[in-house]
């Protein structure tokens, strides 16, 4: 009786110990995010950044972030907004769409998985959304990345963050943002095409500044 009392107090206590390891331990990436690398004009496109209030700020709790919004030649116009997080610890994980979208008063009318095949024959898998609020439909991509790919499913983003913890790897890790106004005349179809193609251009760029590639 007294050993296994003994043995439970010792699980318990390396339990204990691994779980404030891994929780306060934080191993540094060697290069953050630069989103100087995107640029702001490119193919048909031109952008412009924009800036959320403080308060969104302190809420987002990112390390880097950026805003743009890109128009192209027609004059239809594209959010960009990626939010990098050096370390998804002390309380600066990243905030889901699904979470975020309803409490600042937008509804998820449509939400599917989608391949978004990018210009290097990579597919990504991501999430598609039309999301409504009042009159303004708008169709989003989003995604997240980290040190171990691109992630569609927030649940695997927090099996992505115990791993890399217990492997003593950066548990750095950014959302990726793409928006579109649906008009009158616009179809999820139509309207992915253009999401699409705004990543043909732009996503190798996106790519080099996060700094999850090799």
């Amino acid at each position: 009786m007294k050993r296994a009392v003994l043995t439970a107090t010792l699980v318990v206590l390396v339990a204990g110990l691994a779980g404030n390891f891994f929780r306060f331990s934080t191993i540094t990436p060697s290069r953050t995010a630069a989103f100087g690398e995107i640029p702001l004009a490119a193919g048909e496109y031109v952008g412009v950044e924009h800036f959320f209030d403080s308060a969104s700020y302190d809420v987002l709790k990112a390390d880097t972030s950026t805003l743009r919004l890109y128009r192209g030649t027609s004059g239809q116009a594209a959010w960009l907004f990626i939010a990098y997080f050096a370390s998804q610890k002390y309380g600066s994980q990243i905030h889901s769409p699904k979470h975020c979208l309803p409490g600042s008063g937008w509804r998820i009318e449509n939400l599917q998985p989608y391949e978004l095949k990018l210009p290097s024959g990579v597919t990504r898998g991501v999430n598609r959304l039309v999301i409504v609020d009042g009159v303004s439909r708008q169709l989003m991509f989003y995604w997240f990345e980290t040190r171990g790919g691109a992630i569609r499913q927030e649940f695997q983003l927090k099996w992505d963050l115990v791993k890399n913890s217990m492997l003593l790897r950066p548990t750095d890790a950014a959302i990726v943002r793409l928006t579109v106004p649906l008009g009158p005349s616009d179809t999820i179809d139509s309207a992915t095409k253009r999401a699409v193609d705004f990543f043909s251009v732009f996503y190798p760029s996106i790519e080099r500044a996060l700094p999850f590639s090799s």
